[in-house]
């Protein structure tokens, strides 16, 4: 029997067996939220920012774990093989590939999303560039020759990569790190020197001057720094989305699912929450549903797309 229709079938023994009284109860002890990257990266900060007042929201602390690896699929799969009985969340991009075989949709349903941050361009300072202009004309004198770091195979630092590759007609080497805060401390030391970074992991850095801010991959501008052009006006059709969103193991009791998904509305709303995830370079975002779904639909099929363009195996990965 496969992963899969273990996780289906046991999913829906565990929500047909689950007493009315569960989904009114809960939470009554501490949830878990697996974050699936190391500490110090975009993930790990935003989910701590909305786990903390998820936690004040529904009278239960909320504790992080961080299971890095494998481009967020081991924790992922963490998750999915936890009991679906809403005490075990995962926090994490919203993941639009199939890779080896494996959907996350298969283990994890997608509850609500409640962020949006920008990847940054960034290049560290032995790059002799200002522009976005300026520095694709650099890759394409340099062919193969200038490292990317990324937070992992197919995470949204490596698909922006390959994307910004497709359109501006260059090669950039991708270098794939454990995560967002291994990749930064790749730059800073020259293993890399360019990388799309979550804005919170590279704007203190920019600021600092020990970076350089050249564009956001988003479609529109950041709030916090509205100064900083969007590739597309550079790449027509250029649009690298990055959102997080809380899950479920499948088969969680719908009350429970909805209860969550109120509570994570009313995180979003609250203005100090809000302050706090616009300093850290987020904004909120929530969507939940079939609009979330058809979201996660739209963007995976973009996605094989542009990897099936730019010549790209899963299976080489």
């Amino acid at each position: 029997m496969t992963f899969n229709r273990r996780c289906l079938m046991a999913g829906a023994a565990a929500s047909l067996a689950a007493p009315p009284a569960l989904a009114q109860t809960w939470p009554n002890r501490p949830i878990r939220l697996v974050i699936p990257f190391p500490p110090g990266g975009g993930t790990d900060i935003c989910g701590r920012i909305l786990g903390a007042r998820l936690g004040e929201v529904l009278g239960q602390p909320v504790v992080v774990d961080n299971r890095a690896g494998a481009g967020s699929m081991i924790g992922t799969r963490a998750v999915g093989q936890s009991p679906p009985d809403g005490y075990t969340l995962l926090f994490n991009g919203t993941s639009s590939i199939v890779r080896d075989g494996f959907d996350p949709r298969s283990a994890v349903h997608h509850v609500a999303r409640a962020a949006i941050t920008h990847n940054i361009l960034v290049v560290n300072r032995t790059v002799p560039v200002a522009d976005v202009p300026a520095f694709i004309a650099w890759l394409r004198a340099r062919p193969g020759q200038v490292n990317h770091g990324t937070a992992g195979p197919l995470t949204s630092q490596h698909l922006a990569a390959v994307m910004f590759d497709l359109l501006a007609g260059t090669r950039m080497e991708n270098v794939h790190y454990r995560g967002t805060g291994p990749s930064v401390a790749g730059i800073l030391g020259n293993e890399v020197q360019v990388m799309f970074g979550s804005f919170s992991a590279v704007f203190p850095l920019v600021q600092e001057g020990q970076l350089r801010a050249l564009g956001t991959a988003s479609a529109r501008k950041s709030i916090v720094l509205p100064s900083l052009p969007t590739m597309g006006e550079f790449l027509p059709g250029y649009a690298a989305e990055l959102t997080y969103s809380f899950c479920t193991p499948l088969g969680t009791p719908a009350p429970i699912e909805r209860r969550l998904e109120e509570a994570v509305r009313r995180v979003l709303a609250d203005e100090n929450t809000a302050r706090a995830m616009a300093t850290n370079g987020f904004e909120p975002y929530f969507e939940s549903g079939e609009s979330l779904n058809a979201s996660i639909d739209r963007d995976m099929r973009r996605w094989a797309d542009v990897l099936q363009q730019a010549g790209i195996r899963l299976d080489q990965l």
